[in-house]
């Protein structure tokens, strides 16, 4: 997706940023609004994040595996280093 490893570095920065604020954002719905609308909030969001991560987080550490976070399963990282089937 991104060739370049510094880019992609910094592209997934500034993704793990905007991560960090949708997990905020579930946090002040919860306090702040019903529990039926935060259980629909929570499940768009959980769609948002669950694309954000396969559609652009996923490609990119499948292109460099050495940016994944520490915390990545070591199967997970097996597979990327292999690439595609």
């Amino acid at each position: 997706m991104i060739q370049n490893e510094h880019t992609a570095r910094e592209t997934l920065e500034a993704l793990e940023k905007a991560h960090k604020l949708l997990t905020g954002s579930l946090g002040m719905v919860k306090n702040r609004c019903t529990e039926e609308e935060y259980k629909a909030f929570r499940s768009g969001m959980a769609q948002v994040m669950g694309q954000l991560f396969f559609l652009v987080m996923e490609p990119i550490y499948r292109e460099h595996p050495s940016l994944a976070p520490p915390e990545t399963p070591q199967e997970f990282l097996d597979q990327w280093k292999m690439g595609p089937k």
